[in-house]
């Protein structure tokens, strides 16, 4: 007798296999989310740099950054307030600061220390973003 067919058996295998494949193939999600919280403090950390450069480079446009619990706004005041940047930040993740506003003279030094934390509100992991008010200098925590 010629059988041209395959067995139960058979495709359960080719299946089982199939779904080892895929398994191993495919990020986890806590991968997804570490990566993008990396990401947006990386971000945030180079828009900070941007707003420090830009006061250095053209003071009289005095740019800041404003702090909000979902996202934050890169902006100018001169010579008529406007937005250069708003960056939203996903549902479960959240930032924490002390001052709601990022300012820099023009010599590079911030007014105020700040300690800023970008959390994700599920896993409960967090990055944070320190600016030393005696240099300037602006580091990121992992």
């Amino acid at each position: 007798m010629n059988k041209k067919g395959y067995t139960l058996i058979e495709l359960i295998l080719v299946l089982a296999i199939l779904g080892i494949i895929l398994l191993i193939s495919m990020p986890t999600i806590s991968n997804i989310n570490d990566t993008y919280l990396n990401n947006f403090a990386r971000q945030l950390l180079y828009d900070i740099r941007f707003v420090k450069n830009m006061n250095m480079t053209e003071p009289v446009k005095s740019y800041n950054m404003v702090l909000l619990a979902d996202g934050y706004q890169v902006r100018y005041a001169n010579p008529m307030p406007a937005f250069h940047k708003v960056v939203d930040l996903r549902d479960q993740y959240s930032i924490s600061f002390y001052e709601n506003s990022v300012w820099f003279n023009a010599n590079g030094t911030p007014r105020r220390a700040q300690t800023i934390t970008i959390f994700n509100n599920k896993t409960g992991k967090f990055r944070e973003i320190t600016i030393n008010v005696n240099t300037g200098r602006i580091l990121l925590y992992e």
